[in-house]
């Protein structure tokens, strides 16, 4: 790994550090703090430390898409750290998944069709936007391999 690489990595690390404390304050650092939504006639109450994961996911996989794009997939370090930030998205998307999909389920008791609940509705919406950006994403990192595997065996011969 070349000096140049460690800069991207450090400076994309403090973004990620400077991205929390301007969106969460201290508590996001702290392993206690959670954050209360609340949807419709539900409450929600989730860890801090799962937003801060899926922005440190984010911002890497952004900063360093946008790298291998400028670099023309040649940086097999960039492309490296996309592919395991991609894989790690990848993750985070299917479980955001099948938590919408048991969201979107109609309730034990059989107070509401399924149909007429306005709420799974749109959660079904979501979870079958987020399937499709999951297919684009794997797309991507299959691109993405073809091309690491390509520029790192035509660096090997040299």
């Amino acid at each position: 790994m070349r000096k140049k690489e460690i800069y991207w990595l450090v400076g994309t690390i403090g973004l990620v550090l400077i991205l929390t404390l301007t969106l969460f304050g201290l508590d996001g650092f702290k392993t206690d703090s959670t954050l209360d939504i609340n949807i419709h006639d539900t409450y929600f109450v989730i860890a801090n430390f799962h937003f801060v994961t899926l922005l440190f996911v984010f911002t890497f996989f952004v900063v360093y898409l946008l790298r291998t794009i400028r670099r023309n997939f040649k940086n097999t370090t960039a492309n490296f750290i996309l592919i395991m930030v991609t894989i790690l998205l990848v993750l985070i998307i299917g479980k955001t998944i099948g938590m919408l999909d048991f969201f979107s389920l109609p309730s034990d008791d059989g107070t509401y069709v399924q149909d007429n609940n306005p709420v799974g509705q749109i959660m079904r919406i979501l979870s079958k936007i987020l399937f499709g950006f999951q297919i684009g994403l794997l797309c991507l990192l299959a691109y993405c391999g073809f091309k690491t595997g390509r520029n790192y065996n035509s660096e090997e011969k040299h």
